[in-house]
């Protein structure tokens, strides 16, 4: 397994699980990490780094600079992959390539695969779903190799840029299910026992949509608050976190963040009455899944196509809804519109070169139609960018009336503390988890891929711009992710 880094969280943490399930087979195979950063924490398989391969801030990255680089990435993957297996390596499972957190990778990639390596390409994330600043313009996708996705939607996007669907897997997350199950009840109860903690369990990036979640913090009820575990690791998404830190503390809300710097999760999860989520952007979706498996209700943003994949597994999240509109007056609307206006022109820049000149027209379209999201009186919360989130926020703690009419428009806020399913149905959602998501099965099914992917039978390649047609709509762009 190849990627970037084995830091806390993230894709990491799915390897190691993926490495656990792998175990579990009837015929293990022999498995290595090659990442360009050493654990934080002890590791499921031996681990050789490559330091070329970690981030790399895309710096010098004309074409002459990205031949070399790439050539050079190649040659250190392939000496850690000679130390790794002295008798030849037979697949590289490659995980988030498309991701363009190191310029040189997909480079590296196609010499790898000249020189006889198969290849099973996993994308968690999608540079093409409004993230133009790890899209990767300067190299084609990995051709005539399996791929796999964590989700159903990306999958078929997938077949639709042209791959064959027999040779793209659908590989969902393990969820490991090693928790205390605790079954809660309603927040009167809870905090009679000492749980007055709604949890946020996420590392606090953009995309996570910090400022909705202080604002279901307001709709706590009295003496609950809501915590946040951990803060960003990239340098781009420290200065929102602590915008956010900073007006929470100036407004007085009852917000806490960074609690999982000093105490383990499952300590976290003890002492509160429910989790909440507010991402608008997700591959799979753990924050939904692992409170289930210890009897802990989720409360917040239902993500559609996320919510779909559970709802096939019989898993359904009654606490969640799927916007929550809030009156903007036309005055406050030109805000987003310049913001949009501003994120047109880089989606211009970046993502114009998959179209080329043929293409422009239908690349247009797409683009003029995204600022139709911040027309009318009512818009999505979630989708503002921060600063007029903010200002909404700032209104809604000091207007009554103002904050009477986002209930009434949003009646999931009076509901807040209220949703505690029985112990039954608790127990029922953690089966349903177990069933879909346990480490055997998601072990088996990257097992079959691997026995696919070596048989070298896909051919192919991705159409860069379909891939983008199914991505660039109005209804998944969210300034409060981009």
């Amino acid at each position: 397994m190849l990627h970037y880094h084995l830091r806390r969280g993230g894709v990491g943490s799915v390897m190691h699980r993926q490495a656990a399930g792998l175990a579990l087979t009837e015929d293990p195979p022999e498995l290595a990490f090659v990442v360009g950063a050493a654990p934080e924490g002890p590791s499921s398989a031996p681990v050789f780094v490559v330091p070329g391969l970690d981030y790399d801030g895309f710096t010098g990255a004309d074409a002459s600079d990205l031949e070399a680089g790439a050539e050079r990435l190649a040659a250190a993957i392939e000496e850690a992959l000679s130390r790794a297996f002295p008798g030849g390596c037979d697949l590289l499972h490659v995980h988030n390539p498309l991701l363009r957190k190191n310029a040189r990778l997909l480079g590296a990639l196609r010499i790898l695969q000249s020189r006889g390596y198969a290849l099973l390409v996993q994308e968690h994330d999608f540079a093409e779903d409004f993230r133009p600043d790890v899209y990767d313009s300067a190299w084609p996708y990995p051709e005539s190799c399996d791929y796999a996705t964590i989700n159903s939607r990306d999958r078929d996007s997938l077949v639709a840029a042209g791959l064959d669907p027999r040779h793209v897997h659908l590989l969902p997350n393990p969820v490991a299910d090693d928790g205390e199950f605790s079954p809660r009840g309603g927040f009167a109860a809870e905090a009679a026992k000492g749980r007055r903690t709604v949890l946020y369990p996420v590392r606090a990036i953009r995309r996570k949509n910090l400022g909705e979640a202080l604002l279901l913090s307001l709709f706590l009820p009295e003496s609950a608050e809501l915590a946040v575990t951990l803060p960003p690791t990239s340098e781009a998404d420290w200065p929102g976190y602590r915008a956010w830190k900073a007006f929470a503390a100036k407004e007085g809300l009852p917000v806490r963040f960074e609690v999982g710097e000093g105490a383990p999760l499952a300590a976290l999860y003890g002492r509160s009455f429910a989790a909440v989520t507010t991402s608008v952007k997700e591959g799979f979706g753990y924050s939904y899944l692992d409170p289930l498996t210890r009897g802990i209700p989720v409360l917040g943003r239902r993500i559609p196509h996320i919510a779909r994949d559970f709802s096939e597994q019989g898993i359904e999240f009654p606490g969640l809804y799927d916007s929550l509109l809030t009156p903007v007056a036309a005055r406050e609307r030109k805000g987003p519109r310049r913001a949009a206006d501003g994120r047109l022109a880089r989606f211009r820049e970046v993502f114009g070169p998959a179209f080329g000149k043929a293409g422009v027209a239908r690349l247009e379209a797409l683009l003029e139609a995204l600022p139709r999201r911040f027309e009318g009186d009512l818009l999505d919360f979630g989708a503002l960018d921060p600063r007029s989130q903010a200002s909404l926020l700032a209104r809604i703690k000091g207007d009554g009336a103002f904050a009477a009419e986002v209930v009434r428009l949003n009646p999931a806020l009076e509901r807040l503390a209220s949703q505690a399913p029985s112990a039954e149905e608790a127990l029922l959602r953690r089966e349903a988890v177990a069933r879909a998501y346990s480490e055997r099965g998601c072990g088996e099914l990257l097992a079959a891929a691997y026995g696919q992917a070596l048989r070298r039978e896909a051919s192919g390649r991705v159409d860069k711009a379909a891939l983008l047609e199914r991505y660039l709509q109005p209804s998944a762009f969210f300034l409060s992710a981009s």
